[in-house]
Protein backbone atom coordinates (compact mmCIF):
# COMPACT_ATOMS: atom_id res chain seq x y z
CA UNK A 1 0.00 0.00 0.00
CA UNK A 2 1.46 3.37 -0.82
CA UNK A 3 2.80 6.04 1.87
CA UNK A 4 -0.87 7.98 0.98
CA UNK A 5 -3.55 5.42 0.82
CA UNK A 6 -1.99 4.14 4.15
CA UNK A 7 -2.45 7.70 5.11
CA UNK A 8 -6.22 8.03 4.42
CA UNK A 9 -6.60 4.62 5.95
CA UNK A 10 -5.08 6.57 9.34
CA UNK A 11 -7.64 8.67 8.89
CA UNK A 12 -10.16 6.88 8.35
CA UNK A 13 -9.84 4.36 11.45
CA UNK A 14 -9.27 7.80 13.64
CA UNK A 15 -12.92 9.00 12.01
CA UNK A 16 -14.51 5.70 12.91
CA UNK A 17 -13.31 5.52 16.04
CA UNK A 18 -14.68 9.28 17.22
CA UNK A 19 -18.11 8.52 15.33
CA UNK A 20 -18.41 5.29 17.46
CA UNK A 21 -17.66 6.87 20.49
CA UNK A 22 -20.60 9.76 19.46
CA UNK A 23 -22.37 6.94 18.69
CA UNK A 24 -22.63 4.80 21.98
CA UNK A 25 -23.14 7.99 23.85
CA UNK A 26 -25.83 8.83 21.48
CA UNK A 27 -27.07 5.41 22.00
CA UNK A 28 -27.11 5.87 25.90
CA UNK A 29 -28.09 9.51 26.38
CA UNK A 30 -30.47 10.57 24.00
CA UNK A 31 -32.04 7.02 23.07
CA UNK A 32 -32.07 5.52 26.43
CA UNK A 33 -32.77 8.35 28.40
CA UNK A 34 -29.68 6.70 31.06
CA UNK A 35 -28.15 10.08 32.11
CA UNK A 36 -24.44 9.98 33.58
CA UNK A 37 -24.29 12.89 34.99
CA UNK A 38 -27.96 13.23 36.15
CA UNK A 39 -28.28 16.01 34.38
CA UNK A 40 -30.30 16.26 31.09
CA UNK A 41 -28.64 19.48 29.69
CA UNK A 42 -25.53 18.46 30.83
CA UNK A 43 -25.56 15.21 29.40
CA UNK A 44 -26.90 16.39 25.84
CA UNK A 45 -24.16 19.01 25.95
CA UNK A 46 -21.72 16.18 25.58
CA UNK A 47 -23.33 14.41 23.09
CA UNK A 48 -23.48 17.24 20.82
CA UNK A 49 -19.77 18.09 21.64
CA UNK A 50 -18.87 14.73 20.35
CA UNK A 51 -20.68 15.24 17.19
CA UNK A 52 -19.34 18.35 16.55
CA UNK A 53 -15.69 17.05 17.03
CA UNK A 54 -16.42 14.50 14.35
CA UNK A 55 -17.74 16.99 12.27
CA UNK A 56 -14.56 19.22 12.33
CA UNK A 57 -12.16 15.86 11.88
CA UNK A 58 -14.07 15.25 8.49
CA UNK A 59 -13.95 19.27 7.28
CA UNK A 60 -10.18 18.81 8.01
CA UNK A 61 -9.49 15.23 6.65
CA UNK A 62 -11.17 16.17 3.41
CA UNK A 63 -9.39 19.98 3.58
CA UNK A 64 -5.80 18.05 3.67
CA UNK A 65 -6.80 15.43 1.01
CA UNK A 66 -8.36 18.39 -1.60
CA UNK A 67 -11.99 16.77 -1.38
CA UNK A 68 -13.72 20.01 -1.75
CA UNK A 69 -17.22 18.42 -2.71
CA UNK A 70 -16.95 16.15 0.71
CA UNK A 71 -16.05 19.50 2.49
CA UNK A 72 -18.64 21.61 1.02
CA UNK A 73 -21.06 19.20 1.95
CA UNK A 74 -20.03 18.60 5.10
CA UNK A 75 -20.17 22.29 5.78
CA UNK A 76 -23.13 22.62 5.05
CA UNK A 77 -24.55 20.06 7.15
CA UNK A 78 -22.14 21.67 9.72
CA UNK A 79 -24.12 24.98 9.50
CA UNK A 80 -27.74 23.44 9.41
CA UNK A 81 -26.60 21.40 12.69
CA UNK A 82 -25.73 24.60 14.58
CA UNK A 83 -29.02 26.25 13.50
CA UNK A 84 -31.33 23.85 14.65
CA UNK A 85 -31.94 24.53 17.68
CA UNK A 86 -31.76 22.47 21.04
CA UNK A 87 -32.02 19.19 18.92
CA UNK A 88 -30.11 20.19 16.50
CA UNK A 89 -26.89 17.95 17.08
CA UNK A 90 -28.80 15.33 18.31
CA UNK A 91 -31.60 15.15 15.75
CA UNK A 92 -33.34 11.47 15.36
CA UNK A 93 -34.41 9.79 12.10
CA UNK A 94 -37.13 7.17 12.21
CA UNK A 95 -35.62 4.24 10.69
CA UNK A 96 -37.85 1.18 9.26
CA UNK A 97 -36.13 -0.73 12.52
CA UNK A 98 -35.46 1.64 15.00
CA UNK A 99 -34.64 5.35 15.71
CA UNK A 100 -30.79 6.58 14.48
CA UNK A 101 -28.79 9.67 14.86
CA UNK A 102 -29.15 12.15 11.44
CA UNK A 103 -25.97 13.41 11.77
CA UNK A 104 -23.64 10.55 12.89
CA UNK A 105 -25.35 8.46 9.93
CA UNK A 106 -24.73 10.88 7.66
CA UNK A 107 -21.11 11.25 9.12
CA UNK A 108 -20.55 7.74 8.58
CA UNK A 109 -21.38 8.09 4.99
CA UNK A 110 -18.68 10.65 4.61
CA UNK A 111 -15.81 8.66 5.95
CA UNK A 112 -16.66 5.69 3.87
CA UNK A 113 -16.79 7.88 0.57
CA UNK A 114 -13.11 9.39 2.02
CA UNK A 115 -12.31 5.75 2.43
CA UNK A 116 -13.34 4.85 -1.05
CA UNK A 117 -10.40 7.24 -2.03
CA UNK A 118 -8.07 4.76 -0.41
CA UNK A 119 -9.06 1.69 -1.78
CA UNK A 120 -8.55 3.44 -5.39
CA UNK A 121 -4.90 4.24 -4.65
CA UNK A 122 -4.22 1.43 -3.37
CA UNK A 123 -5.70 -0.79 -6.03
CA UNK A 124 -3.80 1.35 -8.32
CA UNK A 125 -0.19 1.15 -6.49
CA UNK A 126 -0.74 -3.12 -6.30
CA UNK A 127 -1.59 -3.16 -9.98
CA UNK A 128 1.65 -1.49 -10.45
CA UNK A 129 3.48 -3.65 -8.47
CA UNK A 130 2.48 -7.02 -10.12
CA UNK A 131 3.81 -5.80 -13.32
CA UNK A 132 7.18 -6.01 -11.45
CA UNK A 133 6.32 -8.98 -10.16
CA UNK A 134 5.64 -10.38 -13.34
CA UNK A 135 9.09 -9.26 -14.74
CA UNK A 136 10.87 -10.19 -11.12
CA UNK A 137 9.76 -13.87 -11.97
CA UNK A 138 12.25 -14.23 -14.35
CA UNK A 139 14.65 -15.20 -11.85
CA UNK A 140 11.98 -17.62 -10.26
CA UNK A 141 10.66 -19.56 -13.28
CA UNK A 142 14.56 -19.56 -14.36
CA UNK A 143 16.15 -20.63 -11.07
CA UNK A 144 18.73 -24.09 -12.32
CA UNK A 145 17.94 -25.13 -8.59
CA UNK A 146 14.02 -25.30 -8.61
CA UNK A 147 13.35 -26.36 -12.47
CA UNK A 148 16.18 -28.44 -14.48
CA UNK A 149 15.34 -27.14 -18.05
CA UNK A 150 13.84 -23.74 -18.76
CA UNK A 151 9.71 -23.83 -19.47
CA UNK A 152 9.71 -25.71 -22.56
CA UNK A 153 5.71 -24.37 -23.44
CA UNK A 154 3.30 -21.39 -22.85
CA UNK A 155 1.89 -23.40 -20.38
CA UNK A 156 4.92 -24.33 -18.52
CA UNK A 157 5.21 -20.41 -18.13
CA UNK A 158 1.87 -20.06 -17.08
CA UNK A 159 2.33 -22.45 -14.19
CA UNK A 160 5.30 -21.20 -13.18
CA UNK A 161 4.35 -18.07 -12.58
CA UNK A 162 0.86 -18.98 -11.25
CA UNK A 163 2.95 -20.34 -8.46
CA UNK A 164 4.64 -16.69 -7.85
CA UNK A 165 1.47 -14.74 -8.11
CA UNK A 166 -0.72 -17.04 -5.51
CA UNK A 167 1.53 -15.83 -2.68
CA UNK A 168 0.71 -12.12 -3.11
CA UNK A 169 -2.96 -12.94 -4.39
CA UNK A 170 -4.71 -15.96 -2.82
CA UNK A 171 -7.62 -15.07 -4.98
CA UNK A 172 -5.99 -16.06 -7.96
CA UNK A 173 -8.03 -17.58 -10.64
CA UNK A 174 -6.74 -20.27 -13.15
CA UNK A 175 -8.50 -19.93 -16.40
CA UNK A 176 -11.29 -17.48 -15.50
CA UNK A 177 -14.13 -18.21 -17.82
CA UNK A 178 -15.51 -15.23 -19.55
CA UNK A 179 -18.94 -16.08 -20.64
CA UNK A 180 -20.11 -13.94 -24.08
CA UNK A 181 -23.42 -14.14 -26.69
CA UNK A 182 -21.83 -16.49 -29.28
CA UNK A 183 -18.75 -17.11 -28.02
CA UNK A 184 -17.26 -17.83 -24.54
CA UNK A 185 -13.23 -16.80 -23.49
CA UNK A 186 -10.64 -17.99 -21.47
CA UNK A 187 -7.44 -16.03 -20.52
CA UNK A 188 -4.90 -17.73 -18.55
CA UNK A 189 -4.60 -16.07 -15.14
CA UNK A 190 -7.20 -13.84 -13.30
CA UNK A 191 -6.63 -11.56 -9.88
CA UNK A 192 -10.31 -10.56 -8.97
CA UNK A 193 -9.05 -8.15 -6.09
CA UNK A 194 -7.16 -5.65 -8.95
CA UNK A 195 -9.15 -6.40 -11.79
CA UNK A 196 -6.74 -7.77 -13.97
CA UNK A 197 -6.06 -10.75 -16.73
CA UNK A 198 -2.94 -11.82 -17.02
CA UNK A 199 -2.31 -14.14 -20.37
CA UNK A 200 1.08 -15.87 -21.40
CA UNK A 201 2.52 -16.37 -24.59
CA UNK A 202 5.48 -18.48 -25.96
CA UNK A 203 8.06 -17.05 -28.42
CA UNK A 204 10.70 -18.79 -30.06
CA UNK A 205 11.69 -16.93 -33.54
CA UNK A 206 11.15 -13.42 -35.05
CA UNK A 207 8.81 -15.03 -37.69
CA UNK A 208 6.14 -15.93 -34.71
CA UNK A 209 6.13 -12.73 -33.45
CA UNK A 210 3.12 -11.21 -35.72
CA UNK A 211 1.09 -14.03 -34.84
CA UNK A 212 1.20 -13.25 -31.26
CA UNK A 213 0.64 -9.85 -31.66
CA UNK A 214 -2.40 -10.41 -33.64
CA UNK A 215 -3.43 -13.11 -31.17
CA UNK A 216 -2.93 -10.35 -28.08
CA UNK A 217 -5.08 -7.94 -30.30
CA UNK A 218 -7.78 -10.24 -31.10
CA UNK A 219 -7.82 -11.66 -27.29
CA UNK A 220 -8.18 -8.28 -25.90
CA UNK A 221 -11.17 -7.80 -27.83
CA UNK A 222 -12.80 -10.67 -26.48
CA UNK A 223 -11.72 -10.02 -22.96
CA UNK A 224 -13.70 -6.99 -22.40
CA UNK A 225 -15.68 -7.34 -19.86
CA UNK A 226 -17.31 -5.63 -16.76
CA UNK A 227 -15.74 -7.81 -14.42
CA UNK A 228 -11.90 -7.02 -15.66
CA UNK A 229 -10.42 -3.67 -16.09
CA UNK A 230 -6.35 -4.45 -16.61
CA UNK A 231 -4.69 -6.45 -19.16
CA UNK A 232 -1.34 -7.50 -18.99
CA UNK A 233 0.37 -10.15 -21.84
CA UNK A 234 3.46 -11.29 -20.21
CA UNK A 235 5.75 -12.42 -23.66
CA UNK A 236 8.40 -15.20 -22.40
CA UNK A 237 10.75 -15.00 -25.19
CA UNK A 238 13.23 -18.72 -25.49
CA UNK A 239 15.75 -15.83 -26.34
CA UNK A 240 16.00 -12.56 -27.20
CA UNK A 241 13.56 -11.15 -29.95
CA UNK A 242 11.52 -7.96 -29.39
CA UNK A 243 12.14 -6.05 -26.77
CA UNK A 244 9.06 -4.99 -24.16
CA UNK A 245 9.01 -1.67 -25.64
CA UNK A 246 8.13 -2.66 -29.15
CA UNK A 247 5.32 -4.55 -27.26
CA UNK A 248 3.77 -1.65 -25.82
CA UNK A 249 4.07 0.65 -28.47
CA UNK A 250 2.06 -1.95 -31.07
CA UNK A 251 -0.59 -1.48 -28.45
CA UNK A 252 -0.30 2.36 -28.35
CA UNK A 253 -0.37 2.32 -31.89
CA UNK A 254 -3.61 -0.26 -31.91
CA UNK A 255 -5.45 2.22 -29.10
CA UNK A 256 -5.01 -0.33 -25.95
CA UNK A 257 -2.54 1.16 -24.12
CA UNK A 258 -4.50 3.28 -21.34
CA UNK A 259 -5.74 -0.41 -19.71
CA UNK A 260 -3.05 -3.11 -21.67
CA UNK A 261 0.27 -3.70 -20.82
CA UNK A 262 2.86 -6.06 -22.03
CA UNK A 263 5.62 -7.72 -20.24
CA UNK A 264 8.55 -9.35 -21.70
CA UNK A 265 10.42 -12.20 -19.85
CA UNK A 266 13.52 -14.12 -21.48
CA UNK A 267 15.24 -17.51 -21.41
CA UNK A 268 18.58 -15.40 -22.53
CA UNK A 269 19.94 -12.61 -20.43
CA UNK A 270 21.02 -9.26 -21.76
CA UNK A 271 23.94 -9.21 -23.18
CA UNK A 272 24.98 -6.31 -20.09
CA UNK A 273 23.26 -8.94 -17.85
CA UNK A 274 25.84 -11.98 -18.99
CA UNK A 275 29.50 -12.47 -17.61
CA UNK A 276 32.07 -11.87 -19.85
CA UNK A 277 32.51 -15.13 -20.88
CA UNK A 278 28.83 -16.19 -21.56
CA UNK A 279 29.41 -12.75 -24.07
CA UNK A 280 32.23 -13.98 -25.74
CA UNK A 281 30.95 -17.39 -26.40
CA UNK A 282 28.09 -16.04 -28.05
CA UNK A 283 30.07 -14.25 -30.67
CA UNK A 284 30.71 -11.09 -32.32
CA UNK A 285 27.77 -11.57 -34.21
CA UNK A 286 24.57 -10.62 -31.74
CA UNK A 287 26.31 -7.62 -29.86
CA UNK A 288 25.76 -4.07 -30.94
CA UNK A 289 22.90 -4.94 -33.01
CA UNK A 290 20.21 -2.51 -32.57
CA UNK A 291 16.48 -3.86 -32.07
CA UNK A 292 14.36 -4.64 -35.00
CA UNK A 293 12.04 -1.38 -35.97
CA UNK A 294 8.53 -1.69 -35.74
CA UNK A 295 8.01 -2.39 -39.73
CA UNK A 296 9.00 -5.89 -39.02
CA UNK A 297 5.91 -6.60 -37.64
CA UNK A 298 3.99 -7.99 -40.57
CA UNK A 299 0.51 -7.26 -41.08
CA UNK A 300 -0.27 -7.36 -37.92
CA UNK A 301 -4.48 -7.01 -37.59
CA UNK A 302 -5.06 -7.67 -41.36
CA UNK A 303 -8.12 -9.67 -41.48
Amino acid sequence: MPAEARRIAAIVSDLRTAITQAENLYDRVILSGLLDYGDEDLDRQNVEWWIEIVFLKILAAAGFLGLTSIESLVKTDLDTAKDGGANGFTKIETGPDEPFSKWLSRLRQYTAAIEVLGEVQSVHSITKDVAEILRACQYSILDAKVYPEPPRSEDEVHRRIEAVLRCVFPDLKHKPMLTKPIKNYQPDTGLPSIRTLIEYKYLTKAAEAPIIADQILADTRGYHSRDWDTFIYVVYETRRIKPESEWNQLLTESGLANNTTAIVISGEPAPDEASPLERKSRGSGRRGVAPAPPSDWGHVGDE
